[in-house]
């Protein structure tokens, strides 16, 4: 199995689900739901928004689930149905200008633990983090899916649907966008 398939998916527990088969519902849910959440949250960044999200892509896959193109990988479709639950949650909801709003306060002083003036671990992935929520959505699912998970830009794309140059292409302003906020305010990380 390579990263971009996630947990195998058995065609036969497909049909079998469709048919009504709650037992293979249930045994796809545990299989799927973490990587289904991971995504929910980094599209969505923000926890109550990723279970709920999570809760309607299952409901999603068992009302459309023979609407699943059996030549395509699962996990794709799976993956798309994710997205698409996100971004109606993003339509309906002013979440977003409220979580923007709430992590434009960064003006925090940073915690120095040597003489080299090196910022330490912890504060740094907490400034990692605070960027990451601010990226565009498609950048975030980029950075995640890459850097986060360790999917290859071609793995990414057939998650996503996309090109793999596309990904690259959002992974690198993903990259700099970070960097550049991180610099901005703590000059000394660029030693």
């Amino acid at each position: 199995m390579t990263a971009a398939e996630g947990p195998s998916t058995d065609l036969s527990a497909l049909t079998r689900i469709a048919h009504g088969d709650a037992a293979a519902f249930a045994q796809l849910v545990a299989e799927y739901q973490p990587l289904v959440y991971r995504w929910a949250l980094t599209l969505a960044a923000d926890p109550d928004d990723a279970d709920d999200v999570v809760q309607e892509t299952f409901v999603t896959v068992h009302r459309k689930l023979e609407c699943f193109d059996e030549s395509g990988p699962f996990i794709a479709w799976l993956y798309a149905i994710t997205r698409r639950s996100v971004a109606q949650r993003w339509r309906v909801s002013t979440r977003r200008k409220k979580l923007l709003e709430a992590n434009t306060d960064m003006t925090r002083d940073v915690y120095v633990t040597d003489p080299g003036a090196r910022v330490d671990r912890s504060r740094a992935i907490a400034l990692i983090r605070e960027s990451f929520k601010l990226l565009p959505q498609k950048q975030r699912e980029a950075f995640d899916l890459v850097d986060l998970q360790g999917h290859t830009p071609a793995e990414a794309a057939e998650l996503t649907g996309a090109k793999a140059v596309t990904i690259r292409a959002h992974l690198f302003k993903a990259r700099s966008a970070i960097r550049a906020r991180i610099l901005s305010q703590h000059p000394l990380y660029d030693a």
